[in-house]
């Protein structure tokens, strides 16, 4: 998810974190990590975050992906931690 470079980066961890412990894909005997990494795109720096998780099925690798995206999303707007307008 590409995020405005002066996002509060704990929050977006904390949602992030608390969305992959509660999936029903995600295997819990491994780490949960959110990472941050720098992008400029369009002459415009941006915060690539990026959850890191472990599936319980490897086959549900992909809905588990999608359904971060729409969760962590949805929780970055109605915290307020993001204005729609400003997503890349």
């Amino acid at each position: 998810i590409y995020l405005p470079i002066s996002i509060d980066t704990e929050g977006v961890r904390k949602i992030a974190t608390e969305a992959a412990q509660v999936s029903r894909f995600v295997y819990l005997n491994k780490p949960i990590t959110v990472l941050f990494f720098n992008e400029v795109k369009e002459r415009r720096s941006y915060l690539k975050m990026r959850l890191k998780a472990y599936v319980s099925d490897i086959r549900n690798e992909f809905i588990f992906k999608s359904d971060m995206t729409e969760i962590v999303m949805r929780e970055l707007i109605e915290n307020k931690l993001v204005d729609p307008k400003d997503l890349y």
